[in-house]
């Protein structure tokens, strides 16, 4: 999972790191080296994105700095993620029993007895109205919490083409729409339409994983606050 998440930070033309990113008129990104090698728009010094063609003037083009420092991020901690992803089988001696709290159920989400499993339904389960529930996003939250050390869990997403799990911080807004984005407390990957995002980003980042990805593992380590997730379906 983590060379697939590599493929993300580099540059399409050359495959290298993203280290000076550079966004089009059109969101394209590149590298600045790459920039010069955009075909320019006949008579005109604009440039064309080689997947849409539309045309980027010299102050349409930014630099990305989000990315950039992202980028030098994930050099600086790729030896210690290595380290990280080939504990994965022992990762399972950190696994907990979660459940999911009824208590934080959005109304229309149906749970099992066991509070292993939920559905999303037609028809309101009217659940009583209190602070710890999200009133209109199909959200739940798991139980225990957690304020200390290490924890492993998994969720098995089956076939379904439209998720997000992760964690939250315990303060998150339950009330009203809401945006699943590191900014606002959350950290989780999701997918739609069979797509596999890092959905805490804004804008969403893709993230190339296996072709089948039905069951995600979550490593918690509160105290160097990290998470990790990974594709439990294929081993990765």
């Amino acid at each position: 999972m983590a060379e697939h998440f590599k493929q993300v930070i580099r540059c399409p033309v050359c495959l290298k790191d993203l280290e000076e990113a550079v966004q089009l008129k059109c969101g394209y990104v590149c590298c600045l080296q790459c920039l010069n090698s955009l075909q320019k728009e006949p008579d005109g010094e604009g440039l064309l994105c080689r997947f849409c063609s539309v045309v980027s003037q010299k102050d349409d083009i930014k630099p990305k700095y989000k990315l950039r420092a992202l980028v030098s991020i994930i050099k600086e901690l790729e030896p210690k993620l290595k380290s990280v992803l080939t504990m994965n089988p022992r990762m399972r001696k950190f696994q907990v029993d979660m459940t999911f709290d009824v208590d934080t159920a959005n109304n229309y989400l149906i749970i099992s007895e066991d509070l292993r499993s939920f559905r999303s339904g037609d028809l309101s389960q009217n659940r009583k109205e209190q602070a710890e529930r999200f009133d209109t996003a199909l959200c739940v939250l798991g139980t225990p919490r957690f304020t200390s050390g290490r924890h492993y869990w998994e969720v098995d997403v089956g076939t379904s083409q439209v998720w997000d799990v992760g964690v939250c911080k315990e303060s998150v807004n339950r009330q009203g729409k809401i945006e699943l984005s590191s900014e606002h407390g959350f950290l989780t990957v999701g997918c739609r339409q069979g797509k596999v995002f890092a959905a805490s980003s804004v804008p969403m980042t893709p993230l190339w994983v296996g072709p089948q990805l039905h069951r995600v593992g979550i490593f918690l380590d509160v105290g160097m606050r990290s998470i990790s997730f990974y594709n439990v379906s294929d081993g990765c």
